[in-house]
């Protein structure tokens, strides 16, 4: 009996720490767990503060929830907020951070241009209560973005001149078709590799570039 006893505390030590007696794998991001700074401070900080990039305000007022890396400047970075609406955001980031191009909001959706980024603010298809902030380097969403991410928000033109590429839309489609590596945003990334910041989307560990299967 004590033999048996043993092998089953053995055996729940074992399977606890493989995380396989966990009752349910978090494969969202916890409302309660974003907001370390309150919503009248980060207003005042993005209003009276002078950061050097978009990046540094992110860093400084948001919490931080992944990191997603294709290359030494190829990279994404999400931020997340329940405290501020899409609108309210729009009008901060608008008003205080001076970017190259606005789009309109359109599905949810509104995509900001800068020097060397992209930045998408975009509700949790997971909880509504919650709003994403994506900071893509430009390289990034050149080489790995589908172009109908920006559907409705900037003309295919528009993004060949800030990308510097001819005909961006068009040779981007083409690759999605033949190799099926196009980024689609973070509510899919099960072919790209996660820096392992923060609360992840599904399993921590998603090996692989974006040639990698689910």
């Amino acid at each position: 009996m004590k033999f048996r006893m043993a092998i089953l505390i053995v055996s729940f030590v074992f399977l606890t720490g493989c995380g396989l007696l966990t009752e349910e794998v978090d494969k969202g991001i916890n409302a309660s767990s974003l907001d370390s700074i309150d919503k009248e401070t980060v207003e005042g900080n993005v209003k009276t503060e002078s950061y050097s990039s978009i990046k540094q305000l992110l860093d400084q007022n948001f919490t931080l929830v992944d990191v997603i890396s294709e290359g030494s400047n190829e990279t994404t970075r999400i931020y997340a907020t329940s405290q501020f609406s899409i609108q309210e955001l729009s009008s901060m980031f608008e008003d205080y951070t001076n970017p190259d191009q606005v789009s309109d909001i359109k599905n949810e959706k509104q995509a900001f241009v800068y020097s060397n980024d992209f930045l998408t603010v975009q509700l949790d298809q997971e909880d509504k209560s919650i709003v994403l902030m994506e900071l893509a380097t430009k390289e990034f969403v050149r080489n790995h973005y589908a172009p109908n991410y920006f559907d409705g928000l900037f003309a295919l033109w528009v993004l060949d001149e800030v990308l510097d590429v001819d005909d961006w839309g068009k040779k981007r489609s083409q690759s999605c078709y033949n190799t099926g590596n196009c980024y689609g945003g973070y509510v899919k990334t099960d072919k790209y590799r996660s820096g392992g910041i923060g609360n992840l989307r599904g399993s921590t560990n998603r090996g692989g570039g974006p040639s990698a299967g689910k």
